[in-house]
């Protein structure tokens, strides 16, 4: 399954780096589309890689098929989390996060 304990503990420089990348790209895409294809977008392509992620650590398909309910599990869970905590910090600091974006 997804060994997750690196993120999970204290994520590195090279995950907030990573972070910045996706969420740079997913801004420059905002600027000339729609954000909530832009958003649809990235919900899949983030999806389609978890797929992979959980497809290659199986490495067959018996395998995968045991394990992609455990996976869906940790995935949702992993997304409710992070979604919880940014919502908060918006909610805390709402008018300063749209009044830069805007």
């Amino acid at each position: 399954m997804v060994d997750s304990n690196q993120v999970e503990n204290e994520p590195d420089a090279a995950f907030w780096q990573m972070t910045d990348k996706f969420i740079g790209f997913a801004n420059e895409q905002a600027a000339s589309n729609e954000l909530g294809v832009v958003n649809a977008s990235f919900l899949f392509a983030s999806a389609r890689f978890n797929t992979f992620l959980i497809a290659t650590q199986c490495g067959n398909k018996e395998t995968f098929e045991a394990e992609k309910a455990a996976a869906l599990e940790y995935f949702v869970n992993q997304y409710k989390i992070a979604l919880t905590e940014h919502m908060a910090d918006y909610q805390a600091k709402f008018d300063t996060y749209i009044t830069a974006s805007s």
